[in-house]
Formats: C-alpha cells, structure tokens, sequence
C-alpha cells in the first residue's frame, strides 16, 4: 500500500499554491518520529480494507417501475399538461364510460390506478363522477323499461299462448296414441288397414260418442232430460261409491254415482229396491254444466276427510269418497276437463270474431261495410287521429267486442267477490259508452240485474250493522233500485222484529210480558227510522216508512188485544199493561230527541 504522505510524481499541483512553505514543514515532521500524530497515521496506513469492486453474494433489489401518471405520455389532474397535448373533458369521460361498460371491467384495478397518486379533491370529484354516471345509467334504464314494455307485455301474452298451444298439442298427441285401444284397431294391421281406420275413424269416434250416451240413458234413469245426446258429448270418467253429506251437519245421506262428461257433471242416486224381484237402480238427480259450477277443496280433519264441496248458484253440496287417491284423481278430471272446455269456448269466440271480421271487411262496394280508401286532407289529418277517423269500422267493431268481453269479466269478477263499489262503478261506465256500443246492451242488462238481485239479498241479511245497510241502500240506488231498495230493508226489519218478539218468554205475569213486548217492538221501530233516515234523504219516501210503522204498531195493538183483553182479566192488571205501554213509549220517543 501507498502512503499518503506521498505523492505520486505525474499528479500536478493545484494552480496558485506555493509547495515552498509545506515541503520546509512535511520535512521536519519526518524527522520527528515520536510525534503522536506520526503514530497515529502509520497505525491507520497499517490497516487492510476490503475490495468491494468484485462481485458479491448480497441479493440486490429490483429496480422500481415508474408510477403510471409518471409514465411518458400520462399526466396527473394535478401536473402541468405539456401544450398541444390536452384533452377536453368529454374524451376522457367517454373513455371512463367506455371503461365501465366492457365486460371484463375490474372494480378494484380501477379504483388502485384511480386512487393511486390522487389528492383528496381529485377522489372527490371521481365520487361525483361516478355518482352521477349511476344516475344517468338508473335514468337511462328506466326509459328502456318504459320504451320496451309494450314490447314486453305483447310478447309475454304470445308466450302464454304459445304455451297453452303447446299443452293442447300434448293432449291431443296422448289422446291421439290413445285411439287404437278406443277404436279396437290391431296394432299388427297391414298400412293399407290403417289407412281405411285412419280414413273413417272420425265416424267411428262419433259412433262411439252416441253409443256411450246410449248406454248412459240406459244405466240411468232420467239422464236424457239432463244430458241429451248431442254431437261431440262424450263419458270421460265415471266413478261410484261417492257418499252425499248433509251441509249442515255433515252427516252421511246416500250414496251416489259421479258421471263427468266433456261439458257436464251428472250425478246419480242408486234406489233402493222394495223386494227381493227387483234391482238397484240409478236415477239422475243433479246436473251441473262445467261453466257454472265451482269445485272447492277443503282440508282434512281428524273426523272427517276425503271431502270436497260443490257450488252452484246459491247451493252447496257436500261430498266424501271412500279412497283419497279417488278423490285426487276427481278433482284433477275436474280441472283438466274445465281447462278444456275453457279453451274450446276461447277458440269458438276467436273464430266467430274471426267470421264477423271477415264479413265486415270483406264486403264488396255495396256493402254497409266498405269503406272507400280516400286520403284525408292535411287539416283534418290531426281531428281525424284524435277521433278514430282513419280507423275502419272493422277495427272499432272488433276493438268494441274485445272492450265488451273484458268488462264483462270484470264485473262478473267483481260479483263473485262482493267487491260492490268496484261493480258499481262498471255498471255506470258501461251505462255511459251504450250510446257508442249498442252491443255492450246485450251484456249490460242481465250483469246489472245480477249485481242488483246479489245487493238485495246481502240488504236481507238479518246480522246487518247501520253502516252496513247505509252503503247497500247507497249503491242501489246509484243503481235506480231505490223502491226495491226499500222493500227489503223493510221487510227485513219486520223479520227481525218477528223473530224477536218469539224469542219473549211468557212466563204467567202479563205486565212482564207488556213491558217485554212494548221494549223489542217500539226500539225495532225507532232504530229502522234512523237506519231509513239515514239511507234515504228524499221526503217524498218517507210514505213508505209511515206506512210501515202503522202496520207494526197495528201488530203490537193486536198483541196487546190478545195477551190483556181476555174474560179473566183483573181491570187493574189491564191499567198496568197501559200504563206499561204509554212509559215505554215515551221514554223510547225521548231517547229519539235527544241531541246527538
């Protein structure tokens, strides 16, 4: 190793340095030996250190990748954008946009290479960016929902259809399988056999249908009245040993047979034979058309079970089988053969639309129907758009048809339901467009007459609270049914009153008696004239409210005549019943004119 006290001779001086003063003082120093500082400096030259140019095990660290905001050609909000290279704001929206809309968009590499070198302004307004991007998307969604949902609901009612052409292809495939064994056709027949049986196998299907009619007839009595033979009526399932209960108390009446049909139900009560010469024999004694009937399942008990209920018009009937696999397998005939029926009526309603349509428009010149193709002029153009001008009276006449259908629905719906307000209001609708479709008449009328005979007898119903009569009464008489109206609350009032009175007990004290009778039969007269009162506000009817509280005070005087006026009656006992009567009275009239 070199000293460092000396100099190599190629290295020069600095410039401006005089050496004369330091050689005079290095050259003492060397002479002075035991100096410290001497010591010092060999000790330190003495010393070995390592070469660290040579290469080494140590493991050196990768060098680090530049930010991407540092990258060339990238640029942070916040850095100075070199010029002639900015970009306006929408370029870098829309390519946020177009960022989010790809499939494979990662939420978390864009959030890290949003919030990578970002300030706290610059999240803020990525936040409200994104916010307002959701907003645009939620809006942007709402116009396609609303622009496409007429689309949507077209398409779901071709689906439906399609699916219920799809079941009926179904059935009329298996039922199509099914007719070899119907027809006793022999599976091993020659093709030209079958083509003869395929040829006239619907002659042979309505042979079959009348013969199991007449073997109907002839198994039970009385079924020609009820079930005639009629082309196409044919037996889908017959099934005996139903037992008919007692609506009301559940009891076991008789035994019957269950005959369903394609459009019926008969049902047939086995006679029990007098003597040993004669045989059971069933005759017919119900019929119920499929379209009028209404099957209801009821849940099994601990006493009872196996019951199913049948409901036509206003009555009830109760039925229970023996087996519950006969009872599941009834009331699925029950809804497959309805569902059927269902779609025949719909496909006979199609195809008479179908004919209607076919002669309206395809009428010749001197048809009512023709109508001539003669442009609008441009100013009645709009009145001839808002007024169903440029419509053809084909497609008001099939508009006004479909229009009708749907309203009957509705109503029927709405009856079945007791939803009395909402039927109301159709009855008056339809009553308002009569005048624009004469058609809805032949609907109308006989959906109002049951709407109308359905709120009667609800008015007659004896458990009848105030409010309850007061809306009935309201709504017959939106109907124009006000006589009938009051009629029958009356009459319902003089039945309760009736029923109340049988319920006094006479117990051998007359005064009681009195004093019971003058209780149950002047408060039914003062409640009525509030319940009347209340539910009619003309004066030209409160006659008939008059007439009506004579005829029961008639009745209490008659009752009175009876039960006091008799030969062994005490002329004290008769002054009681008087007396009895007039306080009664008159504390009934001031309850009546109290305030309030």
């Amino acid at each position: 190793m070199q000293s460092l006290r000396t100099r190599k001779p190629s290295q020069s001086q600095p410039k401006g340095q005089k050496p004369g003063n330091r050689l005079a003082k290095s050259g003492t120093r060397d002479a002075r030996k035991s100096t410290r500082v001497d010591d010092k400096i060999k000790k330190r030259m003495s010393m070995r250190y390592a070469d660290i140019s040579s290469p080494t095990d140590a493991s050196v660290p990768a060098v680090p990748s530049i930010p991407f905001t540092l990258r060339p050609g990238t640029y942070k909000d916040s850095d100075e954008v070199p010029r002639g290279r900015e970009q306006p704001k929408e370029d870098s929206k829309e390519i946020e946009l177009k960022m989010l809309d790809k499939d494979d968009f990662d939420p978390d590499a864009f959030l890290k290479l949003k919030m990578a070198n970002s300030t706290e302004a610059e999240l803020r307004s990525l936040q409200s960016s994104l916010r307002s991007s959701k907003d645009e998307v939620a809006l942007d969604l709402q116009r396609n929902v609303f622009k496409n949902y007429a689309e949507f609901v077209m398409v779901s009612k071709e689906i439906s259809t399609l699916e219920n052409e799809m079941l009926e292809f179904k059935e009329a495939l298996a039922e199509w399988k099914g007719m070899p064994s119907l027809l006793h056709i022999d599976d091993s027949a020659s093709v030209t056999e079958r083509r003869r049986n395929v040829r006239s196998s619907i002659a042979d299907l309505r042979v079959l249908y009348a013969n199991q009619m007449q073997n109907l007839h002839t198994q039970i009595e009385g079924s020609s009245k009820f079930i005639p033979t009629t082309p196409g009526r044919h037996v889908i399932l017959e099934m005996d040993s139903i037992l008919a209960l007692n609506p009301a108390t559940y009891k076991v009446d008789h035994s019957v047979r269950f005959v369903l049909l394609d459009d019926a139900v008969l049902v047939a009560r086995r006679r029990r034979r007098r003597n040993n010469s004669e045989t059971d024999k069933l005759i017919a004694e119900r019929c119920w058309p499929l379209n009028d009937m209404l099957v209801l399942d009821t849940k099994d008990t601990a006493s009872m079970t196996n019951v199913f209920k049948i409901r036509h018009n206003k009555e009830t009937h109760v039925y229970r089988t023996e087996i519950g696999a006969d009872k599941k397998q009834l009331l699925t005939q029950f809804r497959q053969v309805a569902e059927e029926l269902a779609a025949k009526k719909r496909k006979e309603r199609e195809g008479e639309h179908q004919r209607r349509k076919s002669l309206w428009v395809g009428g010749d010149r001197t048809s009512h129907a023709f109508v001539p193709e003669v442009p609008f002029p441009d100013f009645l153009a709009e009145i001839a758009a808002k007024s169903e001008m440029g419509s053809t009276v084909s497609d008001k006449a099939e508009r006004d048809l479909r229009w009708v259908g749907d309203f009957s629905d509705d109503l029927t719906v709405a009856v079945a339901l007791r939803q009395w307000d909402r039927a109301v209001s159709l009855i008056e609708d339809g009553e308002g467009k009569l005048n624009s479709m004469p058609t809805l008449a032949a609907k109308l009328t006989p959906l109002k007459s049951t709407l109308t005979a359905a709120l009667l007898q609800s008015l007659s119903m004896p458990s009848n609270r105030k409010s309850t009569v007061v809306h009935l009464i309201s709504l017959l008489v939106r109907l124009k049914a006000g006589a009938a109206a009051r009629n029958t609350f009356l009459t319902a009032r003089t039945d309760v009153m009736r029923k109340r009175v049988r319920m006094i007990t006479f117990e051998g004290h007359i005064g009681m008696y009195i004093s019971d009778l003058a209780i149950v039969m002047f408060t039914g007269i003062k409640h009525t004239a509030d319940w009347f009162l209340a539910s009619f506000k003309e004066n030209e009817v409160a006659s008939c409210f008059i007439e009506w509280a004579k005829s029961q005070i008639q009745s209490y005087a008659e009752m009175f005549r009876k039960q006091v006026y008799t030969s062994d009656t005490d002329p004290a006992t008769v002054e009681e019943a008087i007396k009895l009567t007039r306080l009664q009275s008159k504390r009934v009239c001031s309850y009546t004119l109290k305030p309030g």
